[in-house]
């Protein structure tokens, strides 16, 4: 799995207008988001790296851990989904 650091790093949206990316995200992004199972899988990897977190770091810090971990991991799995959907949106779309 590749890291992309931000959306106009997709290869897919690479080549579309700042406007386009939104739209193409925002579209794929609501219609499957979590219709994985690897979503949900990353979910509840970043829950239980909150909860770990929060009981050795307490609230605050744990969940500042926890959470941009596993806000990291569930990116890194959501955007690998999502890219043969984005692809599609933008072939239909914007071709």
């Amino acid at each position: 799995m590749k890291i992309y650091w931000s959306i106009k790093d997709i290869p897919e949206l690479a080549n579309l207008s700042p406007e386009q990316r939104k739209q193409a995200w925002g579209e794929c992004y609501k219609k499957y988001a979590l219709k994985s199972w690897q979503s949900w899988v990353g979910l509840g990897v970043m829950a239980m790296l909150i909860a770990v977190s929060v009981k050795q770091f307490g609230p605050i810090v744990g969940g500042a851990i926890g959470g941009g971990l596993g806000g990291g991991i569930w990116a890194v799995i959501l955007t690998n989904y999502l890219r043969p959907h984005l692809k599609a949106y933008v072939e239909q779309n914007f071709q």
